[in-house]
């Protein structure tokens, strides 16, 4: 299942959720009806980030389903149905009676996401911030859009990690200067230039608090530390003895309550809140107090707070109740948001009565290790490293896991790092400096910085070393362990796909987590399948690794082929009120009918065919002209997909209606043209003239450049979980492909007597095209493959099995590029689309023999 692909509430396990089910149903519902009622800030965001295709570092970027889910239910609940409190929310979408909840907390608006690891809650907070800015921003720029309340958005934000300082550091490296938001398709290209957001982190000096700004902190700032100042102090003057140490410098770490007394009307985040929330009391008296303090003295609160979590339980193990999103482990799986967790089953395996870990498991170690050196060759060609993950049940058995594995297994000899936890699953202070250091480069094949290639560790560890390069866990608990594990926390450390663009694989072993043990943590398994509701699979650790790396063939470089990068053709621009020139739009010349604005009622007896009741009403017209101009303003900017422009654009339609649309210049509270206004007829003539004489506006086009070119011989290696051909006319060493019909003309081209050279294009090469398509939108195309014949000739084929509605665009736009191609770079470019049904009509010969065929 693709990640971006729209699930229907029915095809989805019912949530536990209080909110979550009910919620749903009126999203989709909301979703298929265009979101009516949004403001135009957030209908371009919406359009920009779901409706565009986008490129991030070279590749295809899409948001999923979760994020997206996630982002319009916030907007949905609090935009649309403006629930700003949990008990008007538990009125429209609750199940039953509220059970868990403190009417106290329910000051200002509190929404929590439950959303698996590895599913991008950092990316829906990212989206959430960007969604409130610039509502903030229009509404201030454009009040007289009564749509958009300055109130109701704001432009300040705090993020907030959990307790641990792994977590800090991952939203540190994510938000630190804005990276996030260069980095990521969030802020439509016309308004990039209005972003500025200042981020301010934990250990940062604030002078001046700016007017846009995103403090980032963690929670034990907002703890209560009475003499906090004093004991600096005292640890600098008398223990220290250092006089350049400034005081300040250190005890400003807590200066962020200070701040906040100053900042109404400020958006809260928290990441793994579960985390938080085992501080409840405290942590709810301080923000309350805030809100409290906040609103006495400038009127307005927190704007709201919103809880990200995987596990958004209290300490009792009952979910939030003011969850609005829930999207499982299960779904992401499914979706192959995650790696496929998979049940490693040892042959023969035993588990030995020693107190010794090391000879108690041993079966299971030494099958870990096999399954980890195999995952090393395999993935040695893509310079990727694996990483092995030991669970034991408390710090004792990890130390002698680690004495073992560290010295007496030759190829892991002081590759190994090994963390204790406490009793909560955090790491212990003596670990913690090193174990934020690997948390930061562990996937970095770079040996000198991270040697480490396996960890040590306990079944506790929780939350926030969630890294891409772990391939294999072993998980040691006994049969007789009583110690409480979440399930989540034995596969937790591991879900991160190393290879985020491939579907998850267990043929070609591809994004796959290997989960090995003995049957007491085969236990801990099976409580997580019954949770979600999922079989996890299990396989022969005996068994080989069959992973496809597709690389560049030394022995063929002759089949290399060289592809131009032009510049893109089709761009999109601001769209600027002033080149609408009314005067050029033609009037539609409606006619005002002198038209008696009632209607007729009659019930007839239908046995004796009499008339037994009659009656008459006035029909239903409109009170009020601004509505009506408002709604084809609204319905224009919409189809134009231009955002933020309503205050604008609204005199220029009015204008139009005044002075155009009718065969006279007209009143507008004139009964008759309120009548025609509200006509279906009208309506549709009048949007489509504005629609078709302004939708080439905000694109312009330009001439084509040659900015570089893309050499197949210098592809990096990459990994393929689909089918593959080994051809001889290609500089790989297989040729992916996607589906059977790709297959069957890759061998097609590889015994064609007139091909030299060919290869598939997959988005590792990073050729593809910009195209309009059916809607108007600005998306990217990605041929098939490229075919370099015998007298030097390029070719470019589309193999359709289906035609889909943008076929035609894509074709005219490829056909366009072969052209600019072939003037800039003086080599002969051409396009031949090969739809499946004509090509299995015969047996070609040469690529000569079917473009010859096909184009008759």
């Amino acid at each position: 299942m693709n990640p971006s692909e729209l699930l229907h509430p029915e095809q989805r396990r019912p949530s536990k959720a209080y909110l979550v089910n009910e919620l749903r149903k009126a999203l989709i519902t909301w979703r298929e009806q265009d979101y009516p009622n949004i403001t135009d800030t957030t209908r371009r965001l919406l359009q920009f980030w779901f409706n565009e295709d986008h490129i991030v570092d070279g590749e295809p970027f899409h948001f999923w389903f979760c994020q997206r889910e996630a982002i319009e239910t916030l907007i949905y609940v609090y935009e649309i149905m403006k629930k700003r409190n949990f008990v008007d929310m538990a009125r429209d979408f609750g199940a039953g009676p509220i059970q868990g909840y403190d009417p106290s907390y329910d000051q200002y608006p509190l929404y929590a996401f439950k959303m698996a690891t590895g599913s991008g809650k950092t990316y829906v907070m990212a989206l959430s911030i960007v969604w409130q800015y610039f509502n903030h921003l229009s509404a201030c720029n454009a009040q007289a859009d009564k749509k958009e309340n300055n109130n109701d958005y704001t432009s300040k934000f705090l993020l907030i990690a959990g307790e641990k300082n792994v977590i800090y550091d991952r939203l540190t490296r994510d938000f630190k200067d804005g990276k996030i938001f260069r980095d990521l398709p969030l802020i439509p290209l016309e308004w990039q230039e209005e972003f500025d957001l200042k981020v301010i982190l934990k250990e940062d000096p604030i002078h001046t608090i700016p007017e846009d700004v995103l403090f980032l902190t963690n929670i034990q700032q907002l703890e209560e530390r009475k003499s906090k100042k004093e004991e600096v102090e005292e640890y600098v003057d008398d223990v220290l003895v250092l006089e350049d140490v400034k005081k300040y410098d250190i005890y400003q770490e807590n200066r962020i309550k200070e701040v906040l007394i100053s900042c109404p009307n400020i958006m809260i985040l928290k990441d793994e809140a579960h985390h938080i929330y085992s501080f409840e009391k405290a942590w709810k008296k301080i923000l309350l107090s805030l809100n409290k303090d906040l609103a006495s003295q400038y009127g307005r609160g927190i704007n709201m707070e919103l809880d990200f979590s995987a596990t958004p339980k209290s300490e009792t193990g009952a979910l939030f109740p003011w969850i609005i999103v829930d999207f499982s482990l299960k779904e992401a799986i499914e979706m192959n948001i995650v790696k496929l967790p998979l049940k490693g089953m040892v042959k023969n395996a035993k588990e030995i009565a020693s107190t010794k870990a090391i000879e108690r498991y041993r079966a299971w170690i030494d099958a870990g290790i096999r399954r980890w050196r195999e995952y090393k060759e395999a993935l040695r060609p893509l310079s990727k490293k694996p990483v092995l993950f030991f669970q034991c049940s408390e710090n004792k058995e990890a130390d002698e896991i680690f004495g073992y594995v560290n010295t007496a297994v030759p190829d892991l000899k002081d590759k190994v790092l090994l963390i204790h936890t406490d009793s909560t699953g955090e790491v212990k202070k003596a670990d913690l400096p090193k174990a934020r250091e690997f948390a930061k480069t562990i996937d970095d094949p770079d040996t000198e910085k991270n040697p480490y290639e396996a960890i040590v560790s306990t079944l506790m560890l929780n939350e926030g070393w969630d890294v891409r390069n772990v391939n294999v866990i072993v998980g040691l608990r006994s049969y007789t362990s009583k110690r409480k594990v979440l399930p989540e926390q034995v596969i937790g450390r591991g879900l991160r796909k190393m290879f985020p663009e491939e579907d998850a694989n267990i043929k070609q072993s591809v994004n796959v987590l290997e989960v090995i043990g003995p049957p007491g943590l085969i236990d801990i398994l099976e409580e997580l399948e019954a949770q979600e509701g999922i079989k996890f699979a299990e396989f022969d650790t005996g068994k080989p690794l069959n992973l496809t790396t597709i690389f560049v063939d030394e022995n063929k470089l002759d089949k290399d082929i060289e592809i131009p990068i032009l510049n893109p053709r089709i761009l999109i621009r601001e769209f600027y009120l002033d080149e609408v020139e009314i005067d050029n739009l033609p009037s539609l010349q409606i006619p005002l009918e002198n038209k008696i604005l009632e209607m007729e009622y009659v019930a007839v007896d239908m046995l004796k065919g009499m008339e037994v009741i009659k009656r008459k009403w006035d029909l239903p017209v409109p009170q009020d002209s601004k509505s009506v101009i408002a709604y084809y303003t609204d319905q224009i900017l919409k189809q134009l997909k231009i955002g933020g422009a309503f205050a604008d654009f609204y005199p220029v339609v009015k204008r139009y209606v005044v002075e155009k649309l009718f065969t006279e210049k007209v009143d507008l509270e004139d009964p008759r043209v309120l009548y025609k206004l509200s006509s279906p007829d009208v309506q549709e003539q009048m949007i489509n003239l504005f629609v078709d004489a302004l939708k080439d506006t905000t694109f312009t086009e330009r001439e084509p450049e040659k900015k570089d070119s893309i050499k197949l011989s210098d592809i990096r290696p990459f990994v393929w979980s689909k089918l593959v051909h080994p051809a001889n006319k290609c500089i790989f060493n297989y040729v992916p492909c996607d589906n059977d019909f790709e297959l069957d003309f890759a061998k097609f081209l590889d015994r064609a007597e007139d091909v030299k050279a060919f290869s598939k294009i997959v988005s590792k090469i990073r050729f593809f095209v910009e195209y309009r398509d059916s809607d108007g939108n600005l998306r990217l195309y990605y041929p098939d493959f490229l075919v370099l014949t015998n007298k030097d000739e390029r070719i470019i084929v589309e193999t359709k099995g289906r035609e889909d509605i943008d076929v035609v665009h894509k074709d005219k736009r490829i056909k366009l590029w072969c052209e600019d191609a072939t003037n800039l770079t003086k080599n002969e470019f051409s396009f031949i689309r090969v739809n499946q049904a004509d090509f299995e009509k015969y047996r070609f010969k040469s690529i000569n023999e079917l473009i010859s065929t096909l184009n008759r």
